[in-house]
């Protein structure tokens, strides 16, 4: 039997009753943390790299490419379409539609961080070309080609056309741009085969792609039959090979200085009122069994001393007495026009003069080559002589009847 311990000799050899709560407290501390600092790390959202045009042709595919950091919920927004999808990488392509419109990407990853990007596309419709002209021309005609590519209220906004051309039968034309509309005018000369010729427009968008419209015009053969004139031995005298070349090198001259803008606004008109004897393309004979010839113009009779009017707003090119031509007057329309008038007994206008549509340029006589008072009116593109009645009342030839106010003469 052991003796009592003494007072305050005890030893203290247990653990304490507490201290497996405390240790179990902290392992359960460290735990949680870690489990806190894994759902709720410190970072960045994803990172998104979006691909996609700043200007689309409204009504064709709109391509886009989004690329993640991490894989992520996509979402893509545009116009009246959404789509979402679990992924990495995402292309889609989309219908570009008309106007400006936002592009927006969303990725929001596992943990719910969202990043977002965003990119305005401008969408215009692609232009459509449309071609005007005459459907059927006689061999003598001024053919008038219209390109346009503006007006159509369902299609804006359109995009930019940078370039536009015309070809008649492959052969690229000269052409005047103006509001949106392209003009050419081509001369089809008497000599020319009847037969169908193709026309071709075509206008270039800002991106380069070509848009064409195709057309034909039918050309029909001269249908005036041979004029037998039997103009005295006397009177033809006046033509020479002199005065031939003479003439010749005048006209040519005059059509080299032709400007290339239209000088006239207004409709043409009839240079005089009088009776039209000789009409154009006239084939004709002068003697019996001589050359078949044209006439390039139209004659109109009137006495003597009768005023001639200028056609329309141009500048006076030739203004002289020649001796096949008589009194000569050639005026400068612009864009490869010219009026001729022959055979005046007196001019009143001078080379570089400014005339305006209705202006007196000079008098109806019977000088060079001529058999009796008139006036012979020709109506030159490029120097190759047109019908001169198909551009009266009209801006161009072939173009609709117009009325202008205070038309003269």
């Amino acid at each position: 039997m052991s003796a009592p311990p003494v007072p305050g000799t005890e030893r203290t050899n247990r653990w304490p009753r507490t201290l497996p709560l405390i240790v179990v407290g902290a392992i359960l501390s460290v735990a949680v943390g870690v489990v806190l600092g894994s759902a709720a790390p410190p970072g960045e959202p994803p990172r998104i790299y979006l691909e996609a045009p700043d200007d689309a042709v409204a009504g064709r595919p709109l391509d886009v490419f989004v690329s993640v950091d991490v894989p992520a919920t996509v979402r893509v927004r545009y116009a009246d379409t959404t789509i979402e999808e679990v992924t990495q990488d995402l292309r889609v392509s989309l219908l570009a539609e008309a106007g400006t419109w936002d592009l927006e990407v969303e990725a929001e990853d596992a943990a719910g961080r969202v990043s977002r990007e965003e990119r305005t596309i401008r969408a215009a419709w692609p232009p459509a070309p449309r071609l005007t002209s005459t459907d059927t021309l006689t061999v003598g005609d001024a053919l008038t080609l219209r390109l346009a590519w503006h007006g159509d209220p369902a299609r804006v906004p359109m995009l930019e056309v940078v370039d536009a051309f015309l070809e008649l039968d492959g052969r690229r034309l000269a052409g005047l741009l103006h509001d949106g509309e392209l003009t050419a005018l081509i001369p089809v000369p008497l000599q020319s085969d009847p037969g169908v010729r193709t026309v071709r427009g075509v206008v270039i968008d800002a991106f380069g792609d070509e848009h064409e419209v195709l057309g034909v015009v039918t050309i029909e053969a001269n249908p005036h039959p041979v004029q037998e004139l039997n103009v005295a031995a006397s009177t033809l005298s006046v033509v020479t090979p002199a005065g031939r070349e003479l003439e010749a090198e005048t006209l040519e001259r005059a059509f080299a200085a032709v400007g290339p803008e239209p000088r006239w606004a207004r409709t043409f008109v009839l240079p005089l009122e009088g009776r039209a004897t000789s009409a154009f393309g006239l084939p004709r004979r002068y003697a019996p069994g001589g050359p078949i010839s044209f006439h390039l113009g139209t004659d109109i009779a009137a006495p003597t001393g009768t005023a001639i009017h200028a056609t329309n707003d141009g500048v006076v090119r030739v203004s002289g007495m020649y001796p096949i031509k008589g009194g000569l007057v050639v005026l400068d329309h612009g864009f490869g026009v010219t009026s001729l008038y022959f055979h005046q007994s007196a001019l009143a206008v001078a080379e570089g003069d400014v005339v305006e549509r209705g202006q007196v340029i000079g008098y109806v006589g019977s000088t060079g080559l001529s058999t009796g008072p008139h006036l012979h009116w020709e109506m030159r593109v490029d120097g190759v002589p047109t019908a001169p009645l198909a551009w009266v009342d009209r801006r161009w030839p072939g173009g609709p009847i117009e009325r202008d106010e205070e038309e003269g003469p």
